[in-house]
């Protein structure tokens, strides 16, 4: 096994809001070790799709890895990936599949990586996680370091039109605890969106609409965005 492989990224003391999660879905792997299924998600085939007709580099990351569904579908096309997850068992699961994943945080992972060495980030359904605007504005940040200039920054959220937005305890803007034992979710608003990518990306495609994940509909936001091909950072 590679050094990159066996390296572990540990939550910093203070970041309850990582151990909380990593309780959750180690539960859940444990339970079900493919518990979003085997093939890659929809929101993988989206962008897929959406990147067809441009051309990409071959160094894909992936924030919030989980057991590597979408990191498999990536490796069995020819492209270079890796992959991060605060779950011990997701990440235990993705390595035995032969996949380059690291356990521990986004933001001590991205800041890890070389300046622009990336030619895609993305993630599926992480950053509706328990994140705060500053969190957010540091791992978008942190995204458009780590990618080439033209690189790419593809997500999926939970949107606020969501049927389970507003349940639960209000912890934060947009953002829900819906109970003791499973994740805060932070949910995402179009113009949160492109907040966020102001002055660090240009939208190329977005879509909303209701998507069957993990056994029950909601409803998401896909964003695939760009970092300018010319200028500084």
């Amino acid at each position: 096994m590679s050094s990159a492989r066996r390296r572990v990224l540990s939550p910093t003391p203070s970041d309850g809001a990582s151990r909380r999660q990593a309780k959750f879905w180690n539960a859940q792997y444990r339970s079900d070790s493919t518990f979003f299924g085997d093939e890659a998600s929809p929101f993988l085939h989206w962008v897929l799709s959406a990147l067809r007709d441009r051309h990409v580099g071959p160094v894909w990351v992936e924030l919030g890895s989980g057991y590597g569904r979408d990191l498999a579908e990536l490796r069995s096309k020819g492209y270079s990936v890796r992959g991060v997850d605060v779950s011990e068992v997701g990440t235990s699961l993705a390595r035995q599949a032969g996949l380059d994943v690291v356990h521990g945080q986004a933001v001590r992972f991205l800041s890890g990586l070389r300046p622009r060495s990336v030619d895609v980030v993305f993630s599926n359904l992480f950053l509706n996680m328990e994140f705060t605007r500053e969190d957010h504005e540091q791992i978008f940040s942190l995204v458009r370091r780590a990618l080439v200039p033209g690189g790419f920054h593809a997500y999926s959220v939970r949107s606020v039109s969501d049927r389970w937005y507003g349940r639960g305890e209000r912890v934060g803007p947009h953002t829900f605890d819906f109970s003791p034992d499973g994740p805060v979710l932070h949910f995402f608003s179009q113009a949160y969106a492109r907040s966020l990518r102001r002055g660090r990306f240009r939208c190329l495609r977005s879509w909303e609409g209701p998507e069957a994940g993990g056994g029950f509909p909601i409803r998401v936001l896909y964003i695939l965005e760009r970092k300018p091909a010319s200028g500084t950072g």
